[in-house]
């Protein structure tokens, strides 16, 4: 039976009752908001629900723009004047050099980034450039709290390691993470340790998701599971640890599919091969970026947004699963050219139907308390040896009150004494360093004097009374970027 949250006819009875999608667009602006740039078709993993159907395109090496096609993608973006842009793939760093220069000239523009990962390939390189930059965030993708769950989702062994690793990298050179969990039947129970990692870890940021039944996910598998039992996860979690660490439940049904002809699309994602479409779910493309132009694309999909092939293929559907059975699947089919006179060859080869279903994952080849036990010490190991330094501030006071200026924006803040003590031991120490500071000064055990010290570091963090020792010292961003751009929100 369709859940009601689930359904696309809500979405729309919704929107005709009033209650329309924050930031939802009526018409699309004369000039884009964003652009969604897919880097390559390419990944080294092999999840079973790759939206993106990515496994199925690296075998195939389906060609892709050169590096300087794609720069000069950014420079008509650029022109256009987005304001922020999603850097994705497959996995953009398998082509490193373009992806960080991407990255970089974005950034130098004022742009705000989003780079799209699963944390392979965050080398110290990697860390630091991007360290280096304001404005970017990373989404790293972790689907569980043992590396079996995680490894098994993703197909390779060792990506577990890999990206929480990755992710360490990231926080130690002032890189806001995002940490990006899919939920699917196998991990959806170890969701409230895999949320009490990330807090251990020091992730500013979590989006927990259902699987989208697009691309790879589309040709088989049980991805159902169910969002009001993550909520109260969430809640619970929230109830426990306050909200330093900023949860958002996404709906992961593609209800923004039923708002089509309602909510206009306010940016465009170009894919590898240059194909230009106004969002991640709609297979429908209005040009291509090299052969076209950007600035033509872009006016296509803002005159035609709303082709009758378009509104006639998301009439037909009134619920997720509607999105997997559909005639036309997003990442799975060829695309379909909307712009009058541009042939139905995308160059992107075959359609992926005839694809090998995904293999069930196989039974866990070893103890889970162990594998549980092993995560949770590596996450706690690199957590308690990151490096921290002050911001630029001023502080006066006493031992029992500590007042503090951030010269950087002018916040007064006022501290504790356990406050104003983990503050001296961050002065280029590490949350190690506070740990033992709490236990020895109070005399705590072990156990409080982690938990109190990880909680003041985040509040300290978020303040922004600390930074990452390494990096441009601005500090994390103050949202988590966006996973998909104006217009393109699910809305369940």
């Amino acid at each position: 039976m369709l859940r009601r949250e689930e359904s696309f006819t809500w979405g729309r009875l919704l929107w005709r009752l009033g209650r329309r999608p924050r930031q939802a667009l009526t018409e699309a602006p004369e000039r884009p908001v964003g652009a969604k740039l897919e880097i390559t078709y390419a990944c080294n993993l092999r999840c079973g629900f790759c939206y993106t159907d990515s496994p199925r395109r690296t075998l195939q090496r389906t060609p892709e723009l050169s590096d300087d096609q794609w720069r000069e993608v950014v420079r008509q973006s650029l022109d256009l004047g987005i304001v922020e842009a999603v850097v994705t793939g497959g996995e953009p760093l398998l082509r490193k050099d373009l992806t960080l220069g991407v990255v970089e000239a974005l950034a130098g523009a004022g742009v705000g980034i989003t780079l799209n990962t699963n944390g392979w390939f965050v080398d110290e390189e990697a860390a630091r450039r991007l360290g280096a930059l304001s404005g970017v965030t990373a989404h790293v993708s972790i689907d569980g709290a043992r590396p079996w769950l995680h490894d098994t989702s993703r197909g390779v062994p060792g990506s577990w390691r890999r990206a929480i690793e990755g992710v360490d990298r990231l926080l130690s050179t002032g890189v806001g993470v995002c940490a990006v969990h899919v939920v699917t039947p196998d991990n959806a129970a170890s969701v409230p340790d895999f949320l009490e990692q990330m807090w251990t870890l020091g992730v500013p940021w979590v989006r927990v998701t259902p699987v989208v039944e697009t691309g790879a996910a589309a040709r088989g598998g049980n991805w159902r599971i169910s969002r009001p039992a993550l909520r109260r996860v969430v809640e619970e979690f929230e109830a426990r640890r306050g909200t330093a660490m900023r949860i958002t439940l996404q709906a992961g049904t593609g209800g923004g599919v039923g708002l089509q002809g309602k909510v206009a699309p306010g940016s465009f994602l170009v894919r590898p091969n240059g194909d230009v479409r106004p969002d991640s779910l709609r297979p429908f493309t209005f040009g291509n970026a090299i052969r076209d132009g950007v600035s033509a694309c872009w006016k296509a999909i803002h005159d035609g947004w709303n082709d009758e092939q378009i509104d006639r293929w998301a009439k037909s559907m009134h619920g997720s699963r509607d999105l997997a059975e559909s005639s036309l699947v997003a990442y799975l089919d060829d695309e379909v050219p909307v712009v009058p006179g541009v042939t139905g060859d995308t160059g992107e080869g075959s359609g992926g139907r005839d694809a090998p279903v995904p293999a069930k994952t196989p039974p866990d080849p070893i103890d889970p308390t162990r594998d549980l036990t092993a995560a949770r010490e590596k996450v706690r190991g690199l957590a308690h040896t990151r490096r921290y330094r002050h911001a630029p501030l001023r502080w006066t006071g006493s031992r029992g009150k500590r007042f503090v200026r951030l010269t950087t924006n002018g916040r007064y803040l006022q501290l504790n004494e356990s406050g104003g003590a983990v503050m001296d031991a961050l002065d280029g120490g590490t949350l190690g360093d506070a740990v033992g500071l709490l236990r020895d000064r109070y005399g705590l055990d072990e156990s409080r004097a982690r938990e109190d010290a990880t909680a003041a570091v985040r509040e300290l963090l978020g303040k922004q009374v600390v930074i990452a020792a390494s990096g441009s010292g601005a500090g994390f961003p103050e949202e988590a970027g966006t996973t998909d751009l104006p217009g393109s929100e699910p809305t369940g």
